[in-house]
């Protein structure tokens, strides 16, 4: 981001930068300063894996951050831009500072790794205690405080945002006194703990992973909650197989590809699914899963 900021304003000192990335709280106030240049606003984009053109056509909100009140007009300016590039039209927008904006950012997608994590442990709980997840998840939701959204059980928060996020905000509250923070980062460990756990409990000799994708209709694995639950189960001397028809080599980080779905049902003992599907349905009493709604 520093060296876009620098060649783009060394090129034209009339030029505004808009950041999209995620980045520390503080960090365009610091380019600001050490740059010599304001002309920077700062935008957090909320677009959701696998939904971001639609995202983008309907957003649910636009911010836009400026470093001083001579850059208010400019910041005005890119909102109208983002505006006027929606089909949506009626969502809110506003404008703060830098530094307030890229706080929101962090703090939103912390507040759903929160979520996640929440009712993630409220499933263990049920699990443990042989207790119906679905029951207390559906009673507790028809409080309109707390509503319907992100309650589906998982194997932990994951891909593009989530995880660097809360570890970013976590990172930025150091001298500032803290519990939740911390705890969120720590929560979504102590489910893949529980998850390679529960597997183990069934024994098997090979466990299988049916995809490694974070969500429906996505092609991103990255940083995907169910490769920490592999490794934890490698490491306690399980062989495991993938089934990922994204991936086309043999191996990935040193687990075995299996690509055909049918070989895949036979080798496994276990088969993991973080989001079950009706192609797993024949298999049913191999599979593994805490999803309760069949979707993200």
């Amino acid at each position: 981001v520093e060296e876009v900021v620098r060649t783009v304003t060394d090129v034209n000192k009339n030029a505004f930068i808009v950041i999209k990335s995620t980045i520390p709280v503080g960090y365009t106030a610091s380019l600001v300063e050490k740059l010599h240049t304001d002309h920077i606003l700062f935008s957090p984009e909320f677009l959701r894996e696998s939904r971001a053109l639609y995202d983008n056509l309907f957003p649910s909100r636009v911010i836009v951050g400026y470093p001083d009140e001579r850059m208010e007009a400019a910041a005005r300016q890119f909102a109208d831009l983002l505006i006027e590039g929606a089909v949506k039209k009626d969502f809110p927008m506003l404008l703060m500072g830098t530094t307030e904006a890229e706080a929101v950012k962090l703090f939103a997608n912390t507040y759903l790794a929160l979520r996640v994590s929440y009712f993630n442990e409220l499933d263990t709980y049920a699990e443990v205690r042989g207790l119906n997840t679905k029951h207390i998840i559906e009673g507790v939701c028809l409080d309109p405080r707390i509503g319907q959204q992100y309650n589906n059980p998982s194997f932990g928060y994951g891909g593009y945002c989530l995880p660097k996020d809360t570890k970013q905000l976590l990172a930025n509250y150091e001298d500032v006194p803290q519990n939740v923070m911390r705890a969120i980062v720590e929560a979504n460990h102590t489910r893949k703990d529980h998850v390679a756990n529960m597997i183990l409990k069934r024994r098997p000799k090979v466990v299988g992973i049916y995809r490694l994708t974070m969500k429906t209709e996505s092609d991103n694995f990255r940083q995907s909650a169910i490769q920490g639950v592999m490794r934890r189960l490698r490491g306690k001397g399980v062989e495991v197989v993938i089934y990922e028809p994204a991936i086309k080599e043999e191996c990935f980080d040193g687990f075995r590809v299996i690509q055909g779905l049918k070989r895949f049902k036979e080798i496994a003992d276990v088969i993991a699914a973080n989001r079950i599907t009706d192609e797993l349905e024949n298999v049913r009493e191999k599979v593994y899963t805490r999803d309760i709604y069949a979707r993200d």
